[in-house]
């Protein structure tokens, strides 16, 4: 279910950002929700590949998941303070502040996306591995543009192409092996 709600709530950021930037507000801050519950939909899919297992030992296996799952959370908070207006973000300038924090957790959640999808076990196929890979280091690429330059950075525009593109196609994936695997599983 994490999957397809990532890959709803993704779809939407997409939508009410070009929205945004075509008409504006209230688009910037459904934009804002949207991203808020895509990436906490993220939390569970990380435990996901966690319990499914893959090629790495289960100490860096719990430390990428405790990181992941930590990132997910301090970016949630500092975008949740963003939206009831306790912070407010200078989004043309390099992040700094609360807005760096959460340019850095962004980061994080793209290195979990990077590394655990190619290192999934035999569940994984290789589209959605492939695909995870490449929106995780959309991920990395926001993260570093809003660092070194703010929004209009090139690496802002390049990530936000896996970012806001490629991830809601990963997470529609996602949730229909992880749908798959419980098929096959019995489980309900």
């Amino acid at each position: 279910m994490a999957g397809y709600v990532a890959a709803g709530s993704g779809l939407l950021a997409l939508i009410t950002i070009a929205l945004f930037f075509a008409v504006g507000q209230p688009f910037g801050t459904l934009n804002d929700l949207s991203l808020l519950v895509m990436t906490l939909a993220i939390a569970p899919i990380m435990l996901g590949f966690y319990e499914l297992g893959g090629r790495t030992p289960i100490g860096l296996a719990r430390l990428s998941l405790a990181g992941g799952i930590g990132a997910v959370v301090v970016w949630s908070i500092v975008q949740t303070a963003m939206i009831v207006g306790v912070l407010s973000f200078d989004y043309g300038r390099p992040a700094i502040g609360a807005y760096a924090l959460e340019s850095i957790a962004l980061l994080v959640i793209g290195a979990w996306l990077a590394g655990a999808n190619p290192l999934a076990g035999p569940w994984l196929r290789p589209v959605p591995r492939w695909l995870g890979m490449l929106s995780g280091l959309g991920f990395i690429g926001v993260g570093v543009g809003l660092i070194l330059g703010g929004i209009t950075h090139p690496l802002t525009y390049i990530g936000g192409i896996g970012y806001q593109v490629l991830f809601p196609l990963w997470a529609v994936l996602i949730g229909r092996t992880l749908f798959g695997l419980d098929a096959v599983s019995g489980a309900s």
